[in-house]
């Protein structure tokens, strides 16, 4: 012990103990040299305080030191000159006297000393206790906070937030993933501390992907990296980017499982390699269960949620769709009514019955374009509108623009020019492409007045084509640029042509195919409607029934 005791014992207080025993037994000396000139015989007191002195701040080793020196002073000075000869009457028994008190005060100095070391140690042992217990308690308070915050939150993005904020504080760890299990599709629900760049690979994940997140969602059960160097060796070389994970320390994945069901997984990243300990598992695995409970309850509510709005919207749809069948077909449909009564007059003459001929069928063509509208946008509305993706030249679609708008154009004293590069291939649906070109030409021919141009051309490029249909037409304010693509609206509110659903459902039909549309215009000098296209290169989604 006492060689223990001095190899771990700093050199500057093992030399400054025995100082402090020279120190004292020549203090205690030279107090029993001054005195023993006045006592019978010599009394060695004061070298009992240097003993117990040099025990208590120095340790065994001073004491010693110090008992020593007082044995070799009593015998020089004391008993009689010379290291050999006759003592005086009772000097033996003196000096066994103080060397039996002065090793009962080293040897119980030397126990007090270990005494009050032990009680330092223990006490700083339960000084950090009280600090790890206080921790846990305050990130067990965090944890209720975070729990109840889960309770209240109604949706998934609500989870996410919670989660990736407060649930990864309470865990104190750097970075947080949080992906969504549906069916055999993994969905990133958001990050924490992630490289935007990583964030979009993480995005891509499958369950064949070959990381920390997706083993535990194979496995079933935490996993846990100990090591950044661990990390680097076994997944560094997997996804580009991902071995800058590697400055970590720690890192756990766990499954969210709620009722049997995995409904996700959670990752966190630790600075700290001792973010293993049972503690860190245990609020770690509290995190994950209550995060499993929240996402399972909000997806419930979200998708109830999108069964109402969608309940709604069909509620809203069908309220638009009569009121349009009650106002806007009701002229057309008067229209006709009034010309066959007239037609049924048989005094009628010939060029004027032609007459009326023409209007009733002008206006069942338009009866037949507003019911087309209508159950188009209710298809849409619905999802249910589906498309039949092929790929179809840029020069077959301004062929048949051209077909069928020049002649009106002609009647309206337009100039109508088609401008487009040979060899361009979109994949597309013909017919809803046509359907979307021929809204916003039939459009610009409309407004556009007597002598003025429509032109419609075609952009390519690697990835898309873009179609633009150019008028100099009245232009539009700037008021109105808002609600163009908005749902039965007009910006003539006189206009009984159509039921204003034309650029609605362009809108709706070309973002189907991937694409995207837009409109410049200015007053007094035209527009220009835009659309595009993806190439024959790009893969597009078709809409499937729901």
């Amino acid at each position: 012990m006492f060689g223990s005791q001095q190899r771990f014992r700093p050199l500057w207080t093992t030399a400054s103990g025995y100082l402090l025993a020279v120190g004292t037994t020549l203090l205690g000396h030279a107090a029993t040299v001054t005195l023993k000139q006045g006592w019978p015989t010599p009394s060695f007191m004061f070298f009992i305080p240097a003993v117990a002195i040099s025990a208590w701040f120095g340790g065994l080793g001073p004491s010693i030191l110090a008992t020593a020196m007082s044995l070799v002073l009593i015998r020089v000075d004391f008993l009689e000159p010379g290291w050999i000869g006759p003592t005086p009457t009772n000097g033996a028994l003196a000096v066994i006297a103080f060397l039996i008190v002065a090793v009962t005060i080293a040897a119980t100095m030397e126990a007090l000393r270990r005494s009050r070391a032990l009680a330092n140690s223990h006490a700083a042992q339960l000084e950090l206790l009280n600090d790890k217990i206080q921790r846990v308690a305050m990130r067990a308070t965090k944890l209720l906070d975070v729990t109840t915050a889960l309770s209240e939150a109604t949706s998934v993005d609500e989870v996410t937030a919670v989660v990736l904020s407060k649930g990864v504080d309470v865990v104190e760890a750097a970075r947080g993933v949080l992906i969504s299990v549906e069916g055999d599709r993994l969905k990133l629900l958001g990050t924490r501390g992630i490289r935007p760049q990583l964030e979009a690979l993480l995005s891509t994940l499958t369950r064949d992907s070959e990381i920390p997140l997706v083993h535990a969602l194979r496995k079933g059960e935490m996993i846990s990296i100990e090591s950044g160097e661990e990390f680097r060796a076994k997944y560094g070389d997997v996804y580009e980017g991902l071995a800058e994970l590697g400055d970590m320390q720690t890192y756990l994945a766990t499954p969210l499982v709620h009722a049997g069901e995995t409904v996700g997984a959670l990752a966190l990243h630790f600075k700290e390699a001792a973010a293993v300990g049972a503690a860190d598992r245990t609020f770690t695995l509290l995190l994950a269960q209550a995060a499993a409970t929240a996402l399972h309850r909000a997806r419930s509510f979200d998708a109830e949620l999108d069964k109402r709005r969608r309940a709604e919207l069909l509620v809203q749809v069908r309220e638009d769709v009569l009121g349009v069948v009650a106002h806007d077909l009701r002229n057309p449909l008067n229209l006709i009514l009034m010309t066959t009564k007239l037609l049924i007059d048989v005094q009628l003459a010939p060029e004027r019955r032609t007459e009326l001929l023409g209007i009733a069928m002008r206006a069942s063509k338009q009866m037949n374009r507003m019911i087309d509208d209508l159950l188009d946008h209710v298809r849409l509305q619905a999802g249910k509108l589906s498309l039949d993706i092929e790929e179809v030249s840029v020069d077959t679609i301004m062929r048949q623009a051209e077909e069928t708008f020049r002649p009106l154009a002609e009647r309206r004293h337009l100039h109508f020019e088609i401008l487009t590069h040979d060899g361009a291939i979109v994949r597309a649906d013909p017919k809803r492409v046509s359907q979307i070109v021929g809204n916003l030409i039939g459009n610009a021919i409309k407004f556009t007045p007597e002598e003025g141009s429509v032109t419609l051309r075609a952009i390519p490029d690697d990835k898309e084509v873009v179609f633009q249909v150019v008028d100099n037409g009245p232009g539009i304010p700037p008021e109105q640029m808002s609600h163009l693509f908005d749902n039965f609206w007009q910006a003539r509110k006189s206009d009984q042509r159509g039921v204003g659903l034309g650029l609605a459902i362009a809108k709706e039909l070309v973002e189907a195919h991937g694409g995207r549309i837009w409109v410049e215009s200015k007053v007094d000098h035209g527009s220009t409607f835009s659309f595009s296209l993806p190439t024959a290169n790009i893969p597009v989604e078709s809409i499937s029934p729901q």
